[in-house]
């Protein structure tokens, strides 16, 4: 379940095996006081001290923090993921999102130049006591009241080679790819069936034309129907919801979720 430390016993009352917390800068100081039977995943901080994390950032603005920054607070990230990690089960995990953002189209050159920056920050960090997950990126992202667009980590082609050459797994958001076939007109069950084999770890929720992100089952244009059948296939990996506001009255959003999907076949260990 996606977890805050304020939501902690209802998301505990769905008997998960992985809590999966999202960390926001403050967490650096989270502690927790009991022993848990799960699998921790950390689902690293997008902002630290209100400016954004980005890997391949080409600088620091006043909305960007750099390169050289974003390593530094990543790996502040995976020390304490390392630490909170010894009330938790197995190695635990640690999802980043790459960043490479723009307020306008960036050329194919400096999207290249992102990309290809993406191998040397990853490198850059300790990762040898987590599993380290990138996860892939919406089309469109909106930050400090503006649409942004996203230009690293769209395509399963570009996730392939990113694996391939890191020895690394992904985070694999449904959503967000959704998104991303809908801005290119194509098949997120062939983006799917490129990458599937390179997933440690899931988000689910339902999306709609390019921005609609983390909708609940079926209010989307997410084929479910072919979809379903490919998870049951990873019934090893696992997976967290990621609907709207999912977390509010008890979780309420995140059990509608699970229901609906275990009902039109998907099997949960």
């Amino acid at each position: 379940m996606k977890v805050r430390k304020q939501d902690l016993d209802d998301m505990l009352a769905f008997n998960p095996k992985i809590l999966e917390f999202h960390f926001s800068d403050s967490d650096l100081n989270l502690e927790l006081d009991q022993k848990f039977d799960q699998r921790l995943i950390v689902h690293c901080y997008e902002y630290f001290e209100r400016k954004l994390l980005d890997i391949v950032s080409f600088g620091e603005t006043n909305q960007i923090h750099s390169q050289e920054k974003t390593i530094e607070l990543i790996q502040k990230a995976i020390d304490k993921t390392v630490s909170l990690n010894e009330q938790f089960q197995g190695k635990p995990s640690i999802i980043v999102h790459p960043g490479g953002y723009s307020l306008s189209e960036l050329s194919i050159e400096d999207k290249e130049k992102m990309k290809n920056g993406m191998f040397d920050a990853v490198e850059k960090l300790d990762i040898s006591k987590v599993n380290f997950l990138m996860e892939n990126m919406p089309p469109y992202a909106w930050f400090f009241g503006g649409r942004w667009h996203s230009n690293v980590f769209l395509d399963a082609n570009d996730m392939e080679k990113y694996c391939e050459k890191l020895g690394l797994n992904v985070c694999y958001d449904l959503c967000h790819a959704q998104l991303y076939c809908n801005t290119k007109q194509i098949s997120l069950i062939d983006q799917l069936k490129i990458i599937e084999k390179r997933v440690d770890h899931f988000h689910l929720s339902d999306a709609d034309d390019i921005d609609g992100e983390g909708l609940q089952y079926g209010e989307g244009n997410m084929e479910f129907d072919k979809i379903i059948p490919m998870l049951n296939n990873h019934k090893d990996k696992g997976f967290a919801i990621e609907v709207w506001k999912g977390h509010e009255n008890g979780g309420k959003g995140f059990r509608q979720f699970l229901e609906s999907i275990t009902e039109a076949g998907l099997i949960v260990n």
